[in-house]
């Protein structure tokens, strides 16, 4: 998804029995293409879709067109509003962030003085800082925690108390709006002092847990856990491994709700931490190189995190009108711009990724709509502009991705 401030949409949900007849919605669609018969215009802004009469027209290519809102299968309204987002940051102070950038030599301090100048440790909370004072930030919620524990020092620790997850269960600052965080996220920032070694699996577990915890007692948000490591575990025995982390990932990607994890990689020779991105959902990790560099990258690192986590274009799906139940095969999306220009926005087709589509998605426990590719741009840039979900009408799919 595309990075940007945020415009004010309004969602408006029309739900519906399809048009007349006693239709039974105890099971769910399997949200695959129309069943009437799909006509093809290309030359945007001539097709329409009539979602009541039985046979749908348009571009499936994500054209221009109309949806009617007031046919006989769409017709009860129920208002929703873009997801709440919260990312949940589980950052290293470990002693080797006292390594000096750019690097010149390998590093691997595992206590020590900070590096005269730039050190891993000031580059990446000058890019933290930066990220929870940015303006295009602000609408999201954002948490902290940092490991590890223990030791002479605020973040030292080699064992013991370090090594253990339940060390890491109480945030340094709790997820909450910027508006409200940030001067405490700053200040937790600045306080910080590098040392110990890392316990990679308790810490992320620990982040996992945490998301968890708050995603369900907030669900309508949606969570994810940045991590951000300077290092390969080191410690804590020897389940505190890469491939033990990742599966720690995949547990958080395979629950209900669903914990992403996006990696944040800063120093030499942390490839293999890909694999813990890939199973935490989010394909593969954010590695900066600490002999280039490092706080350009950081940025830009942060800032596609926040992009690639569709923040700006998703929207929570209202549940249905007293007796009637969400039929995902039978759900359209149209896009009203400021200028009262209505256009579909048609389902990605199956196994699309958000980044290559150009219409809407389900999120994986089909709790909200993501708007991907053009069809996010357009409303980010449209201040006045309302998307309008359609229930009861069978779903228009469009074309695959060339």
């Amino acid at each position: 998804m595309r990075s940007g401030q945020v415009a004010p949409i309004f969602f408006g949900i029309f739900i519906a029995l399809a048009c007349g007849s006693n239709v039974d919605e105890s099971k769910v669609g399997d949200g695959s293409a129309a069943t009437g018969n799909i006509n093809t215009n290309n030359n945007a802004g001539t097709g329409s879709i009539n979602v009541g009469s039985g046979s749908t027209t348009g571009n499936p290519g994500g054209g221009a067109g109309s949806v009617d809102p007031n046919s006989a299968c769409a017709q009860s309204s129920a208002d929703g509003q873009p997801t709440q987002v919260d990312l949940y940051f589980m950052v290293d102070i470990t002693g080797s962030m006292n390594c000096p950038v750019p690097e010149t030599t390998r590093c691997e301090m595992a206590n020590g003085p900070p590096a005269s100048g730039e050190s891993r440790w000031t580059v990446v909370s000058a890019a933290l800082k930066s990220f929870v004072a940015d303006p295009q930030n602000q609408t999201l919620g954002v948490g902290l925690r940092f490991f590890p524990v223990g030791g002479n020092s605020p973040g030292g620790g080699n064992g013991g108390a370090a090594c253990n997850a339940n060390s890491y269960a109480m945030p340094n600052v709790e997820i909450g709006p910027l508006s409200t965080t940030a001067q405490p996220l700053t200040t937790a920032i600045s306080a910080q002092m590098p040392n110990g070694t890392t316990p990679t699996v308790p810490s992320l577990t620990a982040a996992i847990d945490h998301a968890t915890a708050w995603a369900k007692a907030h669900p309508t948000h949606r969570v994810a856990v940045v991590y951000a490591t300077d290092g390969q575990p080191n410690g804590c025995g020897a389940t505190n491994t890469v491939e033990q982390a990742a599966a720690v990932a995949l547990r958080g990607a395979l629950g209900t709700p669903a914990i992403p994890t996006y990696v944040l990689g800063v120093g030499p020779d942390l490839a293999n931490l890909n694999s813990i991105a890939a199973n935490g959902g989010t394909k593969t990790a954010f590695l900066v190189d600490t002999t280039q560099n490092a706080a350009s990258q950081l940025s830009a690192a942060l800032a596609s995190i926040r992009s690639t986590t569709a923040l700006d274009c998703s929207y929570t799906i209202p549940a249905p009108p007293t007796g009637q139940t969400l039929v995902e095969g039978k759900v359209n999306v149209s896009y009203t711009n400021g200028a009262g220009t209505v256009t579909p926005v048609l389902q990605d087709p199956p196994n699309t990724p958000c980044a290559s589509g150009s219409g809407w998605q389900y999120s994986a426990d089909k709790t909200t709509i993501n708007l991907c590719g053009k069809a996010c741009d357009d409303v980010k840039a449209d201040k006045g502009g309302k998307i309008q979900v359609l229930f009861g009408c069978d779903t228009v799919v469009g074309n695959p991705p060339k």
